[in-house]
């Protein structure tokens, strides 16, 4: 009898490869698959992407190696993102079985291990290079700190600091795994010396690949939306809030203590310069802005805080 981290592993592996191509090659329009090297490079070379440079690089080495021609790039967008959702999943599993540290039941493990890559193809009507990968990186840094940060510090703040700065590389989005980590550790620990000092490492690591970015490539400029010319109030994006409120509202209801919800709220407060970024430079009703907090709040609503709460005091907490 294999181990249920196993068969869960073996299970969704599966499951995204078989989702992920149901998506790839029924659900998205037919002028995907007419997508050009070029006009992909032009894209992604200019305006806000032009920083998003991890998943992009992906994409381009491998369309070098399985096609040189460039006549069928759309496959290694597709390869590129298959892997990475494959590996979202499997990361998905170690994270619902670790020991101690949340409120699963059997099935509800399942449950979330299905939802999570199903929800991710949900939002594949917009296909970029670099989100699917995000979702990995996002996922791995919140193992690595559950898993390791207490028993191996020096391991986990290494690897961290590692993934901050790849996940930083594809998308602005690992600010949301920032706020993940600071939410959980002044939960736990409050300002203590070592949960501080963490902190602000995982801040700096952030912060300095980010500004290295912005210095670094002087490309083609770029500017956000103006919300002043209506773009708020335009139908899709009125959607697209409405789709991010229902979300965050699952996740608050979800959770199973009010501790929890403090937590989400919380949370959600320290992924306020994401959130401006999305209303900013984003496309509101595009659902796959809000996976990311989507991710962050799902296991937050299921951590286990009972035995967190006892070793800290944070009054504002309370208050949210």
């Amino acid at each position: 009898m294999r181990s249920p981290v196993v068969q869960g592993i073996l299970f969704i592996m599966l499951f995204c490869f078989v989702t992920s191509n149901m998506v790839y090659h029924g659900f998205l329009d037919s002028n995907f698959f007419t997508y050009t090297k070029n006009a992909f490079t032009q894209l992604y070379g200019s305006g806000v992407y032009q920083y998003r440079i991890l998943g992009k690089w992906l994409v381009l080495e491998l369309d070098g190696i399985i096609d040189p021609s460039g006549k069928d790039f759309f496959r290694s967008l597709f390869y590129v993102n298959t892997f990475f959702l494959i590996l979202t999943g499997i990361v998905t599993v170690l994270l619902v079985n670790l020991k101690e540290m949340f409120i699963f039941s059997r099935s509800e493990k399942y449950l979330i291990i299905v939802l999570v890559p199903l929800l991710i193809n949900l939002t594949q009507y917009t296909v970029v290079p670099y989100d699917v990968s995000g979702y990995f990186f996002q996922l791995s840094i919140m193992y690595i700190f559950l898993a390791f940060y207490e028993t191996r510090y020096k391991f986990a703040m290494m690897s961290i600091s590692l993934l901050l700065i790849l996940s930083t590389l594809n998308r602005e989005s690992s600010a949301i795994s920032v706020a993940f980590l600071v939410s959980v550790l002044i939960l736990r620990d409050g300002f203590k010396t070592k949960a501080f000092a963490s902190m602000c490492v995982f801040i700096w690591v952030f912060l300095l690949t980010y500004i290295f970015l912005r210095i670094s490539i002087v490309n083609k400029p770029y500017s956000g939306v103006s919300f002043l010319a209506g773009y708020l109030t335009k139908y899709v994006n009125i959607l697209g809030i409405l789709f991010w409120l229902l979300v965050a509202a699952f996740i608050y209801l979800l959770s199973d203590s009010q501790q929890n919800r403090n937590l989400i709220v919380f949370f959600h407060i320290l992924s306020l310069p994401y959130i401006f970024e999305v209303f900013h430079t984003g496309i509101l009703w595009e659902m796959r802005l809000y996976i990311p907090l989507f991710l962050g709040g799902l296991f937050l609503c299921k951590l286990e805080t009972s035995k967190f709460s006892a070793n800290t005091k944070i009054a504002f907490l309370k208050w949210l």
